[in-house]
C-alpha cells in the first residue's frame, strides 16, 4: 500500500448509515446464498440418483474454496478497490445461483459450489474492511456488531426460505435461486452508489500469496483453542451438510421446512450467542462455549436415539449457543496477543484449522454413511465433536485476555 494510497484514505473517511444497510443487505445475501442450497441436498440425492458422499463433496468445495479465496484474496480490495471486488463477487454470486437453479448434473452442482465460494469470499473479506470503513465516528461497536451477526443470520434466512419455497411451489428451484440472482445483479449495480474508501495502489499480485504464519505471541494460546475451533466448524459442518438429510431419513420428516429448521436454528441461535457473548471476557465466553457445544451434541445424540424431532430441535439450539459463543472466545482469546500489523497471518492459520474441520469431516461422513447408516455416522460424527470439546476444555488457556467485541476479527463465515 503507498504512502498516497493510504494519505487519500485517511484524509476523506465516509460515514453512511445507507451505506451500512447497504453492505450489511449484501453480507446477508451472501451469507443466504451459501445455505439455500442445504434444503435442496435431499432432492437432488433423490432426482440425480446421488449418494451422501456426493452431497457431503458439494457442501466441502464450498467449503475448500472459501478457504483458498480468504487465504489469497484477503487484501485484494485494499490494492484495486472495494467496489470492484464487490461487484465481482456479486455476479459470481448471481452466476453460480443460475447453475443452481439449472442443476441438470452433479458436476454443474460443484462447479456452481465452487464459483459460490469465490463469490462468498470475495465479498466477505471485503465487506468486512468496508463496513469498519462507514460506520459512523466513534460506533465502532456497530461495524463489530454488523459483522458478527449478519453471517450467521443470513445463513438462516436462506434455510428458511429455500425451505418454505420447496413446500409452498413446485418453482421452488426457480424462486430462491432466481429471484437470489436478481437480487445479486441488484446488489452489484447498488454499489457503485458508495464512496470508494480505496483508492488503486502496486501491490495487487504481491497480495495473492498466502502468508500462514503464528507470531511467536499467540502461538501456545491458538495450539490450545485449536480443539475449540474444531468441535465448533465440524458442528456447523454436520448440520449444514447433512442436517436436511437426516431430518429426512433419521425422523422421517418430508417437510421441508422442518428440514431446513435445523440449519437456521443452529446458526441464528450462533450469531445471538456471538453478540450476547461480547459482553463477558473470552475466557468465560469461550469456557462456556465449549461446555454447551458438549451438552448440546450429547442431547442431540439423545435425541437420535429416541426419534424425537423437537428434542433435536432444542439440541440444536443448544449446540448453536456452544458453536458461536466457543469459536468466538477462541478469537477473542488469541487476537489481541499479536498487533494489527500481523494478524494476517494469525488469520490465515485460523482460518485453515477452521475450515478443514468444517469441510474434510463431513466429506467423510458422507462416505461411510452407506456403509454404516445415516444414523450411525450422525452418532460417530458427534462423538468426535464432543471429544474436541472436551479437550478444549482440558487444554485451554488459562490468562485472563482482555476482551475484544465480536466483529469481524471473531466470527468469519460460516456455510
Amino acid at each position: 500500500m503507498t504512502a498516497d494510497s493510504s494519505s487519500a484514505r485517511s484524509a476523506r473517511p465516509p460515514r453512511s448509515t445507507l451505506g451500512l444497510v447497504l453492505l450489511t443487505t449484501i453480507v446477508m445475501v451472501c451469507m443466504a446464498g451459501s445455505t439455500l442450497p442445504s434444503p435442496f441436498y435431499p432432492e437432488w440425492e433423490r432426482l440425480l440418483h446421488l449418494g451422501t458422499a456426493a452431497v457431503a463433496m458439494m457442501f466441502a468445495v464450498h467449503a475448500l474454496t472459501l478457504l483458498l479465496v480468504f487465504l489469497t484474496t484477503g487484501s485484494l480490495s485494499d490494492y484495486v478497490g472495494r467496489r470492484p471486488v464487490l461487484t465481482i463477487a456479486l455476479l459470481l454470486l448471481a452466476g453460480a445461483l443460475v447453475l443452481f437453479a439449472l442443476a441438470p448434473s452433479l458436476p454443474v452442482l460443484v462447479l456452481a459450489r465452487v464459483i459460490q465460494g469465490v463469490a462468498v469470499g470475495l465479498a466477505l473479506t471485503t465487506t468486512g474492511a468496508y463496513i469498519a470503513e462507514m460506520q459512523p465516528t466513534g460506533s465502532s461497536s456497530i461495524s463489530a456488531l454488523i459483522n458478527a451477526a449478519s453471517p450467521t443470520l443470513g445463513l438462516a434466512v436462506g434455510a428458511l426460505w429455500a425451505g418454505v419455497a420447496l413446500d409452498a411451489s413446485r418453482d421452488a428451484s426457480l424462486i430462491t435461486f432466481g429471484l437470489s440472482a436478481v437480487i445479486a445483479v441488484g446488489l452489484a449495480a447498488a454499489v457503485w452508489a458508495l464512496p470508494e474508501t480505496s483508492p488503486r495502489a502496486h501491490g495487487a499480485w504481491r497480495s495473492l500469496v498466502p502468508n500462514v504464519r503464528v507470531p511467536h505471541a499467540a502461538r501456545s494460546t491458538l495450539l490450545r483453542t485449536i480443539p475449540a475451533i474444531a468441535a465448533a466448524w465440524m458442528t456447523g459442518g454436520l448440520f449444514i451438510s447433512l442436517g436436511s438429510t437426516v431430518v429426512r431419513d433419521v425422523f422421517h420428516e418430508s417437510g421441508h421446512v422442518l428440514q431446513s429448521l435445523t440449519v437456521a436454528v443452529l446458526t441464528a441461535v450462533g450469531a445471538v450467542s456471538v453478540v450476547v457473548m461480547s459482553r463477558v471476557t473470552a475466557p468465560a465466553a469461550y469456557l462456556s462455549g465449549a461446555v454447551t457445544l458438549v451438552v448440546g451434541t450429547l442431547a442431540g445424540l439423545v435425541a437420535v436415539s429416541v426419534g424425537s424431532l423437537l428434542a433435536y430441535l432444542c439440541a440444536a439450539a443448544i449446540t448453536g449457543w456452544g458453536f458461536g459463543g466457543a469459536y468466538a472466545g477462541a478469537l477473542r482469546l488469541i487476537v489481541p496477543l499479536v498487533a494489527p500489523s500481523a494478524q494476517a497471518g494469525l488469520y490465515a492459520a485460523i482460518y485453515l484449522a477452521a475450515y478443514l474441520s468444517f469441510g474434510a469431516p463431513a466429506v467423510v461422513a458422507g462416505i461411510v454413511a452407506p456403509f454404516l447408516g445415516l444414523g450411525a455416522t450422525t452418532i460417530a460424527y458427534s462423538g468426535l465433536v464432543i471429544v474436541a470439546a472436551a479437550v478444549a476444555l482440558v487444554v485451554r488457556p488459562r490468562q485472563g485476555v482482555r476482551s475484544v467485541p465480536a466483529g469481524a476479527s471473531t466470527m468469519p463465515a460460516v456455510e
